[in-house]
C-alpha cells in the first residue's frame, strides 16, 4: 500500500493510531450579535506543545488536511462531550494568545465584523484506510 506519504502525514498516522484520543482544534473568529457569521483563521490544528510556532502548526494542519482528503483520517468537530484535559494545551498556546489579542484589538476598530475568538473542538480518528495503512507503517 503505496501512498507517498510525507513523513509528517506518517507521524500523524502513528500518533492518532497510538492514542487514546487525537484531539483537534479549528479556530474561528465570532461576531457577538450575529451568531451565523464566522470565519475560519485556523483549521486542523493540532498543537503538542503551548510554545509552538505557527509554522510548525501550519504544516500539521496541512498534513491532516491531506490525510483526511485521502481518507485515511476522520476529522469530526461536531463531538458534544469532550475530556477538557485534551484541550488544556491548546489554552495555554502562544497560537491561541494570538488569535485573542487580535480578535480583541480588531474589535475595538469602527466598524469591525469579528468581536469574539472561538475554539471548535474536534477529534481526529483512522479511518479503516488509514488503519491499514498505519499498520504498515
Amino acid at each position: 500500500m503505496h501512498l507517498d506519504l510525507s513523513e509528517e502525514e506518517q507521524t500523524l498516522l502513528k500518533e492518532i493510531r497510538n492514542a487514546k484520543r487525537f484531539p483537534i482544534v479549528r479556530l474561528e473568529l465570532h461576531n457577538s450579535e450575529e451568531k451565523d457569521l464566522v470565519s475560519i483563521a485556523l483549521n486542523y490544528v493540532r498543537i503538542n506543545d503551548p510554545e509552538e510556532s505557527m509554522e510548525t502548526v501550519k504544516a500539521r494542519g496541512e498534513a491532516l488536511r491531506s490525510l483526511m482528503e485521502r481518507g485515511l483520517v476522520f476529522i469530526d468537530y461536531t463531538v458534544k462531550v469532550w475530556v477538557s484535559g485534551d484541550y488544556s494545551v491548546y489554552y495555554k498556546s502562544k497560537i491561541y494568545e494570538l488569535l485573542c489579542q487580535t480578535v480583541m484589538e480588531g474589535a475595538k476598530l469602527p466598524g469591525a465584523v469579528f468581536n469574539l475568538p472561538y475554539m471548535r473542538k474536534g477529534y481526529a480518528y483512522l479511518t479503516r484506510k488509514g488503519e491499514k495503512t498505519a499498520a504498515v507503517l
